[in-house]
């Protein structure tokens, strides 16, 4: 079961890649024939989703400007944008959802089995971080999760007890989920006087505590997050190739 609502993390300033790109949000970079945005949007919409927010922070206007003919798509602005990290720009756009959401990031190029693996959750409630095994391409979020369910996320693997999957970037969250990465947003940021924390190694852990999701892995999908320019070569030369072979088969 797909939820009918999605959140796509826009924000970021996107400095690793400035010198590759810098003429908008990463989520409006092109790959192959469809900017990251335009293709998350048509995967999710081809499995029933029909709300998406969008949360902007870095060149604002190019979302804006993105989302003139799209009526599914709704703009929650995170104006501390330039001092705060992802998990305060998750936080931006939780007041106005109260329902199960796809949260994805969206400088992430994945194929459609992400999605369809997320929805194989027959409960409406459920809870699940999706992982990959190893790309091999460098800045990876590894994930620790004991007996299938999500416990810790960092960048570094000495930090964890297990590395059980990678991080691709797409989570399926409940409104018990979602209320508890609101209060761990306001717990970081008062214990650690700013707003610079990340949903994935920051967030999660601290509501997994009270509401651990669960690990779906899967092994071999191909998928590549787009941080710098290493990450864009990449995905242009390796991801994409094999994504196209895969939609054409």
């Amino acid at each position: 079961m797909t939820p009918a609502c999605a959140v796509i993390l826009g924000a970021g300033l996107g400095l690793r890649l400035r010198g590759a790109w810098d003429r908008g949000p990463k989520g409006l970079l092109a790959i192959g024939p469809e900017a990251l945005a335009d293709r998350s949007r048509r995967l999710l919409r081809e499995r029933g989703v029909r709300r998406i927010v969008v949360v902007t922070g870095h060149r604002a206007e190019a979302w804006r400007a993105w989302a003139l003919d799209k009526p599914d798509v709704a703009l929650v602005h995170n104006p501390d944008y330039a001092d705060t990290g992802s998990l305060a720009s998750l936080a931006c756009a939780l007041p106005g959802i109260e329902e199960p959401f796809l949260l994805l990031e969206s400088d992430v190029l994945f194929e459609a089995r992400a999605l369809d693996a997320l929805s194989e959750c027959a409960d409406a409630d459920a809870d699940a971080v999706l992982a990959s095994g190893p790309t091999g391409a460098g800045d990876e979020v590894w994930i620790e999760a004991p007996g299938g369910y999500v416990r810790a996320l960092s960048k570094d693997p000495a930090a964890l007890a297990s590395r059980d999957g990678e991080l691709v970037g797409v989570c399926r969250v409940s409104p018990p989920l979602a209320r508890e990465l609101a209060r761990a947003h306001e717990a970081l940021r008062a214990q650690g006087g700013h707003g610079r924390w990340s949903y994935d190694t920051d967030g999660l852990p601290l509501a997994a505590r009270a509401r651990a999701p669960r690990l779906v892995r899967v092994d071999d999908l191909c998928w590549a997050e787009i941080d710098d320019e290493a990450h864009l070569r990449r995905a242009r030369e390796v991801v994409w190739p094999r994504l196209r072979a895969i939609e054409r088969a």
